[in-house]
């Protein structure tokens, strides 16, 4: 019972150490652990996944292709209409001014 209780001191040293914030909440090594979560889930993932490596690689290239367009597009609907607005404004600026 002994080595049990010196080997949970010593899992505790070395892998939870709590850090309190201003308010008492432990902001201890929570994210670290989720972030080890998040890790084991991806690899089941792929180990499990029922494409063949080929397939998942050209699965995710598209898909981030598909975000960054979308991400473009949507840059590019903003800038014209942020260029529309101010063309509105000034437009409204020179005939209530004058």
């Amino acid at each position: 019972m002994r080595e049990y209780a010196h080997f949970k001191e010593q899992f505790k040293e070395q892998f939870w150490r709590p850090e309190r914030s201003s308010n008492g909440h432990v902001a201890a090594t929570a994210a670290g652990w989720m972030l080890i979560g998040i890790g084991i889930g991806v690899g089941a993932a792929l180990l499990l996944a029922p494409l063949t490596g080929r397939e998942l690689r050209d699965a995710i290239v598209h898909g981030c292709r598909r975000t960054l367009n979308g991400i473009s597009g949507g840059i590019s609907r903003g800038t014209q209409e942020l260029r529309q607005r101010g063309s509105n404004l000034l437009n409204f600026n020179r005939h209530h001014a004058g």
